[in-house]
């Protein structure tokens, strides 16, 4: 069984099974007031279904830890974007339509209901005492993402067919408001103008080809594929903006990232001629352009990966390269990695070495060895010819003279062979 949104399944009909919607009382947290891009852009999740999630959606998950944190599970993990949307659909009484518009005692409803008991998982998130800022942080920035990705589905995707989670009042609200109001028209008209290269009668050019999963998932895996260590950011672009062509294998997506990596290719091409040692990661950021409205261009939020998150507003837009806290460590792991690599080598190289020199020393051995062994076959041989010519006179050998009859001594004096 897929643990799962409702993918794949129309508005949900047909499942089966009830839910039962939790209301946890309303706490009021102060929070900061994030300011939304515009919510008439697609979302960046075109396949992303709404659908009620049931009991029987879950079940085979509910044992892995839901503990929040940066390092492991955090925000661009789907299993917590599907709960922030679960939240949206057990409380959705008036057609929001992005993060600055919803009503705080909204905002603080759905997180309630996000870390006291969640459908989607069948438990609740739990995390560290001093992580609470930064999980209400976290909550606040995809909160907005998915209901302004939510107000689209629902006005543009699936217009005019209301969600089974949806009000047919809110529904109503919601359409009309698209509709007629004028200052929205005129933006809604402009972002697709945007997407459009200027116009509505061109084609919608694909901005990329991950899919629903984050930039942030990929990079996960990525790292997970290569000991730990994060991919650089041109290669997580290449990643996230190539698709496979039939006959052809991977190409980029579009005319807009075949240039940027042709630009990024041709510096770091222009600083390896001069001997320049510069990091692939500073070179990308220079190509973009830097950060525009918080993000870098083509990593999105994922870029907060590489590059150190501004610390104010007014720092949002910023040309300035500054690594973030995760880059560096895994840029000093990476080194870390490499300097285990070249000792290891090194080793190698003695180790080798080592059993050169024993390999000669044990040749000079047998050598040695063998020289002495036929001297001593030679000795032998000596030792036994001695022998029998002695014997052939009379004697033995070692030397033994007979006793001499002439000698009333009993002395020897006549030498062997003695005539």
């Amino acid at each position: 069984m897929s643990f799962s949104s409702g993918r794949g399944s129309g508005l949900g009909s047909g499942r089966g099974g009830g839910r039962t919607p939790i209301q946890p009382p309303l706490t009021h947290h102060s929070t900061e007031n994030l300011d939304d891009d515009d919510e008439t852009q697609a979302p960046s999740s075109p396949e992303t279904e709404w659908d009620v999630v049931t009991t029987q959606d879950v079940g085979e998950k509910s044992s892995i830890s839901n503990e929040l944190d940066p390092a492991s599970l955090w925000f661009d993990d789907g299993k917590v974007t599907r709960a922030i949307t679960d939240a949206f659909q057990q409380y959705f009484n008036f057609p929001w339509r992005n993060w600055t518009q919803t009503s705080q005692a909204a905002k603080d409803r759905w997180f309630n209901m996000f870390k006291v008991y969640n459908l989607s998982i069948q438990s609740k998130f739990t995390w560290k005492p001093e992580l609470d800022k930064k999980v209400r942080k976290g909550f606040n920035r995809k909160g907005g993402k998915r209901l302004r990705d939510l107000h689209h589905w629902v006005t543009v995707v699936k217009n005019p067919i209301r969600p089974n989670w949806m009000s047919e009042d809110v529904h109503g609200k919601m359409l009309k408001f698209v509709k007629e109001d004028p200052k929205f028209k005129k933006k809604s008209a402009q972002a697709k103008k945007n997407k459009r290269g200027g116009s509505e009668t061109n084609k919608v050019v694909p901005g990329h080809c991950q899919g629903s999963v984050s930039t942030n998932e990929y990079a996960k895996r990525m790292a997970a594929q290569n000991g730990g260590i994060l991919p650089i950011a041109a290669d997580l672009y290449l990643k996230t903006h190539s698709k496979e062509m039939a006959g052809k294998g991977k190409e980029l997506c579009c005319d807009k990232s075949k240039d940027l990596m042709g630009a990024y290719d041709k510096k770091m091409a222009e600083y390896k001629e001069k001997g320049i040692n510069k990091n692939p990661n500073e070179v990308y950021f220079d190509v973009v352009g830097g950060r525009k409205k918080g993000l870098i261009p083509g990593l999105g939020t994922g870029g907060d990966i590489f590059y150190k998150k501004p610390s104010s507003r007014a720092d949002k837009s910023s040309s300035v390269y500054t690594p973030s806290l995760l880059s560096q460590l895994s840029t000093r792991m990476e080194q870390f990695q490499q300097l285990l690599v070249e000792q290891r080598v090194e080793l190698e190289r003695q180790r080798s070495e080592w059993e050169k020199e024993r390999f000669e020393v044990e040749k000079v051995r047998q050598e040695e060895s063998r020289k002495f062994n036929e001297y001593l076959v030679e000795m032998r041989k000596a030792m036994q010819d001695y022998s029998q010519m002695f014997s052939q006179c009379g004697g033995s050998f070692p030397f033994s003279q007979p006793h001499d009859p002439r000698d009333p001594s009993g002395g020897g004096t006549l030498g062997p062979c003695a005539g």
